[in-house]
């Protein structure tokens, strides 16, 4: 058999294998037509730029124009006019908000609180949170900034009385600020407490030991 023949012979023996195809390349685009009502995710606001003035740790001082009101309990000392005591905020997941920390000696004694301002896109207006040591339930008040103050108004409900309530951030920015906080009823308000703030100072590293004088012969 001839080398030609013996080719055509063994052509017609090995069974035809189907040749390989391609897998198609998924477009980006793909699975977005396929997902309905996506979520879109949205970078922090520019809002949230002008609360990096309050960023980092402050000491503060306190006026309160009826403290007598706010005694609570058997603490030691007695329902001054003055209150100090530190305020640190930082930044929340995502920098979507500021959170605060505050720790307190006032007429109400010892108190702590936990401080939450973000930005509400759909409202277009800074939402304000506020748990405190001395007082049940969350406070929510709404914010906007009036010239350069920024100002915090709502009702707060959590002593079971509702009252108007105002928050005045002024002079921020800078390394001194106040907040000054207002309450009333049928919209007339009158002041509550006036807390001037500080930036508080890193504290000075420690000098290092000079190096000792090598022996004398």
């Amino acid at each position: 058999m001839t080398p030609a023949a013996l080719a055509i012979v063994l052509a017609l023996l090995v069974p035809k294998l189907p040749s390989p195809t391609a897998t198609p390349l998924a477009r980006p685009d793909e699975d977005g037509e396929r997902v309905e009502h996506a979520v879109r995710f949205e970078a922090p606001a520019p809002e949230m730029r002008k609360l990096d003035a309050v960023l980092g740790a402050w000491t503060f001082e306190e006026t309160w124009t009826h403290p007598e009101r706010f005694k609570r309990g058997a603490y030691e000392g007695l329902p001054g006019p003055g209150g100090q005591g530190t305020l640190t905020f930082r930044r929340g997941p995502g920098s979507f908000s500021i959170v605060g920390d505050d720790d307190a000696h006032n007429p109400m004694g010892r108190v702590t609180a936990l401080l939450v301002v973000a930005w509400d896109p759909a409202r277009k207006a800074y939402d304000y949170a506020e748990i405190h040591g001395a007082f049940p339930g969350v406070l929510h008040l709404t914010g906007r900034f009036e010239g350069g103050d920024l100002v915090f108004r709502g009702e707060d409900a959590r002593t079971g009385e509702h009252r108007s309530v105002r928050a005045v951030w002024k002079e921020l920015g800078q390394d001194a600020w106040t907040i000054t906080w207002s309450e009333g009823e049928r919209g007339r308000l009158e002041p509550v407490m006036t807390r001037r703030l500080r930036r508080a100072e890193a504290p000075s590293p420690s000098p290092r030991p000079s190096p000792s004088s090598p022996p004398r012969p």
